[in-house]
């Protein structure tokens, strides 16, 4: 210690795992002290101090040029070799002590071990790199929104039409730069997911370059804050290509959803739609699921070819009991799944059930023998038994074996959801 001009360095022994140095002006080779911190690269004070191990020998060869090793407390970050041969990152700083009269300029060096952490950041952007390049595969946008419409970052695939017009969304408020309807399609979802933390499903169509694309997203909660801010991630994936196929496909089968048992997926898809649109506009939805009663005997009575007929005649009573904009499937067995989308109240819709009840028992009048036809309808609220359509058909389900429990002819509403789910 004295050695080094009488300044006392226990404080800086004992400081670790950060090394200290300390450098004569004009010895550039053998420092006059190293702290015990040296260890943890393999090496001892006296190494140095020796001159057995010149400092300038182990650093990484591609980085001593333009390393400049000047006194301004500045962080130099190069590799080291470690004394089992392994290169080590550190961060360097240079800083010059206090001058004592007669006494050589003294220079204290400080080395951090920081290896970890490059390695750490190497990895990070590795992870980074790995998730670009899936974003990059999916034909999707993801766009981080807060709660108060401030788009706080966008990303997706450079092949989806949508990245680039998104893009100059971020630090924008939504509703200022999209037209109004534009706007509330996004923020209406945004902002029910993040009072509820339940993700939301919408749908949208929008048009780039004289090209409209149709657009599925979903809304998830963001956990935790973004930028200090409560938000919502929206993905929009691009079903343009599906879509355009799925309605050549329609087109070309001429499908009728009332003359013959449905395709359970076009029922399911056309519910996603409708439940998308209601959690858009924040409007209501009722789903009815309608059973015939006591079909078998009818089946039995004119058999399963006249059965048929009247299963279609059925449809149409139902049908033309419905609202214009009402969606009616028929299913499997005897069953009808009706979506009363953009409902006013509960009672618009107990008034169609009653219509509808009243029409499938005029629908065998004019067949042979004594038929009568009624049928039982579960009815599910949207969003009051569900926001989704596995749930909604349960709690329809549920009503309609309530109904048929208590006799048949009838309607029931589901129970309302308990609170919390």
């Amino acid at each position: 210690m004295e050695s080094c001009g009488g300044v006392n360095f226990e404080h800086v022994v004992n400081i670790s795992p950060v090394v200290s140095m300390v450098w004569l002006s004009g010895s550039r080779d053998v420092p006059c002290f190293v702290s015990g911190a040296i260890a943890s690269f393999g090496y001892t004070p006296s190494d140095f101090t020796s001159g057995k191990v010149r400092y300038a020998d182990i650093i990484h060869p591609a980085d001593r040029d333009g390393l400049d090793l000047v006194p301004d407390c500045a962080s130099r970050v190069y590799r080291i070799a470690a004394a089992d041969g392994n290169w080590r990152w550190v961060s360097h700083r240079v800083c010059r002590l206090e001058h004592s009269p007669g006494v050589p300029d003294e220079f204290l060096w400080t080395l951090a071990d920081i290896t970890a952490h490059k390695e750490a950041d190497v990895r990070l952007r590795k992870n980074e790199e790995d998730l670009q390049a899936l974003l990059n595969a999916i034909p999707a946008v993801l766009l981080v929104v807060a709660e108060d419409g401030e788009c706080l970052r966008v990303t997706g695939s450079p092949d989806t039409p949508l990245v680039k017009e998104a893009a100059g969304l971020v630090g924008k408020k939504v509703d200022e730069v999209l037209p109004p309807e534009r706007g509330s399609e996004l923020l209406i979802p945004v902002k029910r997911c993040i009072e509820t933390e339940t993700p939301q499903f919408f749908t949208f169509e929008i048009s780039v370059g004289g090209r409209t694309y149709f657009q599925e997203a979903r809304v998830s909660p963001f956990a935790g804050s973004f930028g200090g801010k409560r938000s919502a991630i929206v993905v929009a994936l691009d079903a343009t290509s599906r879509k355009e196929l799925e309605d050549e496909i329609m087109l070309q089968a001429g499908h009728d959803p009332l003359g013959s048992p449905s395709n359970r997926g076009h029922f399911n898809r056309k519910l996603l739609f409708s439940l998308a649109d209601a959690q858009r506009t924040s409007s209501s939805l009722a789903f009815f699921m309608i059973d015939l009663d006591h079909f078998n005997a009818v089946n039995e009575a004119i058999g399963r070819d006249m059965a048929d007929l009247l299963l279609k005649g059925v449809a149409r009573k139902i049908q033309g009991a419905c609202r214009q904009d009402d969606i009616l499937y028929r299913m499997e067995g005897v069953n009808f799944y009706l979506i009363l989308p953009k409902l006013r109240n509960r009672e618009e819709a107990a008034m169609t059930a009653d219509r509808i009840l009243g029409a499938v028992r005029t629908a065998a009048v004019g067949y042979s023998g004594n038929i009568s036809l009624s049928a039982t309808i579960g009815i599910s609220l949207f969003p009051e038994n569900g926001l989704d359509g596995k749930t909604l058909l349960r709690s329809a389900e549920t009503a309609l074996s309530s109904g048929k429990t208590a006799g048949g002819d009838c309607f029931v509403f589901a129970e309302p959801a308990p609170a919390g789910e």
